[in-house]
């Protein structure tokens, strides 16, 4: 049953990796307000891969801006995507893992604001440049480090991390069909 599951869930996660969503002729985005140089602005803007252009500068800008969930969950699906690559059972045993770290980790789940960042994440593929700085910089990799070293210092076991993505699983199909 758990391998079906699983099976599904990457299912899912794969079909919406090759989803061509409509890009709208408009981005809106948000009054940006600088508080600090420390801290970053929240970017609310639809396909924010479209805007870097392939150019790993203009991500590395675009990827400050998010916040700390947002870029967990970029790099949620990141790590997701990169793995179905290399290691499709294994992505497949670990997408709810992933989001289920994710609410753990920042208490806050797939919602509107952290889905463009998991779309974000999941389309960056499409940018070579970009995914190569990526894996030399390890931005993800310390990201998703981060967020499991809380989980085991949490005592959080991976049943309680699995049951809690299966929810956001169920989230993300539903902006998938929107």
């Amino acid at each position: 049953m758990n391998k079906l599951i699983a099976l599904l869930a990457s299912a899912v996660f794969m079909i919406s990796a090759c989803d061509n969503q409509k890009a709208d002729e408009t981005t809106v985005t948000e009054t940006e307000t600088q508080i600090s140089n420390e801290e970053p602005t929240v970017v609310h803007a639809d396909n924010l891969w479209e805007d870097i252009a392939g150019e790993p500068d203009k991500f590395n800008e675009k990827f400050a801006k998010l916040s700390d969930v947002e870029k967990y969950y970029f790099c949620a699906a990141f790590s997701m995507g990169a793995m179905s690559v290399s290691k499709p059972a294994t992505a497949s045993a670990m997408v709810n893992y992933f989001l289920g770290l994710g609410v753990v980790k920042h208490g806050e789940g797939i919602n509107e604001t952290t889905y463009k960042a998991f779309d974000f994440g999941k389309n960056i593929f499409r940018y070579e440049l970009v995914v190569t700085d990526i894996l030399e910089k390890k931005t993800c990799e310390n990201i998703i480090i981060e967020a499991t070293e809380h989980a085991n210092n949490q005592k959080i076991s991976t049943e309680e991390l699995n049951d809690k993505g299966k929810v956001e699983v169920e989230k993300i199909v539903d902006f998938i069909k929107k």
